[in-house]
């Protein structure tokens, strides 16, 4: 169970600061006050991904250390048990960047509004979690069995992947404590044996190229959840790869509608009408991508390739612009590699 006010902590203790994002006098304010709402905001992700108890150990014993895990990291692993949304994570990459610009004394006043934007959805979210991470039906069960002829719906949250109920028979009390035991070795069982979602079993098929294995998983996920945009994206991906661009692109209208500051958003669509065959409409995908997250080199990648297709002689200049790890992927990529 994920307890809020334990995880929103950071931002409680941040608020004076975070009052500051409206109250500043200059920039020098401003800037501190971006810097305190960062630190809080980084803290209560570190402090969501410790909270989640299904998460591996050494994801839990590392969460809290900079050091041992970077932000992007722990964005990563909220993103795969899906605590946080792909727009928050969005923002918060943006955050990041507006605090690397502050410091380099080119603060803006937008940069404010993200934060503040950032604060009150990570706050909405983490409420969200601890609502749904309450389980009503173990709490019954714990207190009585079931009648005869009644049943006990156990929500996915209890048990990954399992539906129905359990009646059990008016029997002598030792044969109700019995099948209550016996219960609880299933769902153990379940947790243990089958209790991967949907979307996980999707990103475990893509990562091995099963793509039509991936493709059903994902179908599965956005049948439960029609604005999971991590779904949308890896499904995207997948038709645009297999030739059925209309139908990927109209998933990523989708995903833009929803976060349109995602930069992955973004990249997958200029990749998609690079497919199309119109670079420069792609370039200005790539371009926006590059703004929200500049230290992702695909999107650098994505930009020059679009640029050059479209014989823009900017080509040159933005390759020269980017990260030493993007100019060596459009070197590979130049010498006969394809795009992601």
């Amino acid at each position: 169970m994920i307890d809020a006010d334990r995880v929103l902590r950071p931002l409680r203790e941040a608020e004076p600061a975070i009052d500051r994002l409206d109250s500043y006098e200059s920039p020098a304010v401003l800037t501190e006050a971006l810097r305190a709402t960062w630190q809080a905001v980084e803290r209560t992700l570190r402090t969501l991904l410790r909270s989640d108890a299904t998460a591996p150990d050494d994801i839990r014993l590392t969460a809290m250390s900079p050091d041992q895990m970077s932000t992007d990291t722990v964005l990563t692993e909220l993103r795969r048990r899906e605590l946080i949304s792909l727009a928050l994570a969005g923002r918060v990459h943006e955050l990041r960047q507006a605090l690397q610009r502050a410091d380099r004394g080119e603060v803006r006043a937008s940069d404010a509004d993200i934060a503040e934007d950032i604060v009150r959805t990570l706050t909405a979210e983490v409420h969200g979690i601890a609502r749904r991470s309450v389980s009503p039906p173990k709490q019954a069960a714990a207190k009585a069995a079931p009648a005869a002829g009644d049943e006990t719906d156990w929500d996915e949250a209890d048990v990954v992947g399992y539906r129905g109920g359990l009646s059990l028979p008016r029997r002598p009390l030792v044969l109700a404590a019995l099948a209550v035991v016996l219960l609880a070795i299933a769902i153990v069982a379940v947790l243990l044996l089958g209790g991967e979602s949907e979307m996980e079993r999707g990103v475990a098929a893509f990562r091995e190229d099963r793509h039509a294995a991936a493709e059903q998983h994902f179908r599965a996920t956005l049948a439960d959840d029609e604005d999971n945009n991590t779904a949308r994206l890896y499904l995207a991906r997948i038709l645009r790869e297999d030739g059925r661009t209309e139908e990927a692109a109209q998933l990523l209208r989708a995903a833009a509608t929803t976060a349109p500051d995602d930069a992955a958003v973004r990249r997958e669509l200029g990749y998609l009408l690079l497919d199309q065959n119109l670079p420069e409409r792609a370039a200005e995908q790539f371009r926006r991508a590059v703004e929200l997250d500049a230290e992702e080199p695909l999107n650098w990648v994505g930009l020059v390739e679009a640029l050059s297709r479209s014989g823009d002689p900017l080509a040159e200049e933005w390759l020269r612009r980017a990260p030493a790890e993007a100019q060596e992927m459009v070197r590979q990529r130049r010498s006969g590699s394809s795009l992601p």
